[in-house]
């Protein structure tokens, strides 16, 4: 019996070697993808990660100490749980190794895969392990007065196994507590938090609705919405960070209400750098289709139609922006439609220059501002 014992644990240890390197060769073919998209994200996203990790505490810091302002603090509680969402799902093939799922199915126990995939998980959620150093930090005192961050740590964990296992929960949640953070009262911090768990333990037991199954191929509104319905991440994770980018323009305006003017022209920089980014994506799919679009003779269409995902997300992405601060601009919003434009022309004549258009034009408006 021993030897047996022993056996298994051997057999595992390898099982979890060999996940743990698989895992990180992932990880590192996923890296290798953002560094081919071009130096942008890594000028911009690479050189602010030490503020990045600063916001990240802070944000937890307004989470636990949210009884002055206990929306506010559930409001920065759904946008931590979206973005740590975001984040695992672009790491799910690796945490999973979905490539080799099948073959894994036949080496070892279903409850083994089970075991390693949370191992993976907690050793990527960044999110996680950054509330469990300040949770480690708090005293029993302070537990008791803050019993709703208990709650948050549970829903953190529970987020991130529905985004392994069951991710259209993911989805129905988020919506639904959206709705229930849009009550027009506030709440106790701990009733928040567990309206969070019931609303994303409802959204386990919807049904998902097939709404692909009503489009048709060969009409070009049908091909686009079939196309983003499939790859709903390409808009996923722009929405995201436009989140953060809203979320850190309110806290922004909130201490330094005279930089107004700069805070908004930064806001349209990420807006038009998210929404015409789109275009790579689009304008690929227009070379892998073009020939199945000329033989119905809608090439022209399909051409223009090429450009106007980037510009629904632009409108939208403003049209947001315009409604939770107060920004209405007929100017802004010109300007963000000529930019975005450009942009767009810049992928498809110069994808190579797309970081620096965007960067010198960002830089040409604040200094127009001075």
């Amino acid at each position: 019996m021993i030897a047996n014992l022993k056996q298994s644990i051997g057999q595992y240890r390898s099982f979890m070697d060999y996940r743990f390197l698989a895992y990180k060769t992932e990880l590192t073919q996923l890296l290798l993808q953002l560094k081919s998209f071009g130096v942008l994200f890594l000028v911009v996203l690479g050189s602010s990660v030490l503020g990045l990790i600063l916001l990240l505490f802070l944000g937890l810091g307004k989470i636990i100490d949210s009884s002055d302002a206990p929306q506010y603090g559930a409001k920065m509680a759904w946008l931590y749980l979206l973005l740590q969402s975001v984040m695992l799902s672009a790491m799910k093939s690796a945490i999973k190794n979905s490539a080799q799922r099948a073959f894994q199915q036949t080496l070892v126990k279903r409850y083994w895969l089970g075991l390693v995939d949370i191992k993976l998980l907690l050793l990527s959620n960044g999110w996680l392990i950054a509330s469990l150093v300040i949770a480690i930090d708090l005293s029993i005192n302070q537990w008791l007065r803050v019993p709703h961050f208990l709650v948050f740590l549970l829903l953190q964990f529970t987020l991130g196994i529905l985004c392994l296992y069951k991710p259209i929960a993911l989805v129905y949640g988020f919506l639904l507590s959206a709705m229930w953070l849009m009550l027009p009262f506030d709440l106790s911090p701990l009733i928040y938090q567990c309206g969070f768990v019931l609303l994303f333990a409802l959204s386990t037991l919807m049904v998902p609705f097939n709404f692909a199954a009503k489009l048709e191929l060969s009409s070009l509104t049908g091909f686009w919405l079939m196309f983003f319905i499939h790859n709903s991440w390409t808009l996923i994770w722009r929405g995201a960070l436009l989140l953060c980018v809203f979320m850190a323009f309110e806290v922004l305006l909130q201490e330094r209400a005279n930089l107004a003017d700069i805070f908004s022209i930064l806001s349209l920089a990420f807006v038009v750098l998210f929404s015409s980014s789109l275009q790579f994506d689009c304008s690929h799919l227009h070379q892998q289709y073009s020939v199945f679009f000329k033989m119905q003779n809608k090439q022209t269409a399909f051409f223009i139609g090429q450009f106007v995902p980037s510009l629904i997300v632009l409108l939208l992405s403003l049209i947001v922006f315009f409604a939770l601060f107060n920004q209405a601009s007929g100017l802004l919003l010109l300007t963000g439609i000529i930019w975005c434009a450009l942009q767009q022309a810049i992928v498809q004549k110069k994808p190579a220059h797309y970081a620096l258009v965007w960067m010198i034009t960002t830089g040409g408006l604040l200094a127009a501002l001075t």
